[in-house]
């Protein structure tokens, strides 16, 4: 197994995470408790296509956010991968994104 999700997320620790989710909410990863095992369907596995898989959990994640969060997110995002507390606080003291801090915390959670 491990052979087939390097393979399909090319050890993108991100990709490898929601992969395995993926896989275990459709029953191609289960557990067996009876016999304290994980089992795998490994053609059905490897017949995944992880592209389309991945975007779709993401799109599928994003949509489920609260409106005001997902604006938040697409702000920060023209920030790039990080940013200042003070934009933060900048941002909060705009009528329009008085929320910011507050809808950052629940994105993160999320």
């Amino acid at each position: 197994l491990s052979d087939i999700v390097f393979q399909k997320t090319k050890g993108n620790p991100f990709f490898v995470l929601e992969f395995i989710q993926s896989l275990q909410s459709r029953d191609l990863l289960q557990y067996d408790s009876c016999q304290k095992r994980w089992l795998w369907n490994e053609d059905a596995i490897r017949a995944e296509e992880i592209t389309d898989n991945v975007l779709h959990i993401l799109s599928s994640k994003l949509n489920q956010l609260p409106n005001e969060v997902r604006l938040l997110l697409k702000v920060m995002a023209c920030f790039g991968t990080s940013t200042n507390e003070s934009v933060i606080g900048y941002l909060s003291e705009s009528p329009e994104y008085a929320g910011v801090r507050n809808g950052l915390e629940g994105a993160i959670s999320d």
